[in-house]
């Protein structure tokens, strides 16, 4: 089950990111100012609700990346993995395309 897609492309000369769609437990942040403005590059947050990754929840996104593109992806700080409850596991795949 897909949670997450990314694409950046070029508009207007610059790096931007053109598909940002996101649903429970995933978020994406992509803040208008990040980072030098002489710099080519589109930064973009990965959050999880609940403070991290809890047992039971499958995290799946993909990201394309245009040629001549940049981009960052981060996370605001490290992320928790919780202990599985009920041999729940959890999983966290992420796909990137240039």
């Amino acid at each position: 089950m897909e949670t997450g897609r990314l694409a950046v492309e070029r508009v207007s000369g610059k790096s931007s990111v053109t598909r940002c769609f996101s649903k429970y437990p995933l978020k994406f942040i992509v803040p208008t100012k990040a980072g030098r403005s002489e710099i080519d590059a589109v930064w973009i947050y990965t959050l999880t609700y609940g403070g991290g990754i809890v047992s039971g929840d499958c995290i799946s996104f993909d990201i394309t990346v245009e040629d001549d593109c940049t981009a960052v992806l981060t996370t605001q700080a490290s992320t928790k993995v919780y202990k599985s409850v009920a041999l729940k596991c959890s999983e966290q795949i992420m796909d990137v395309r240039e």
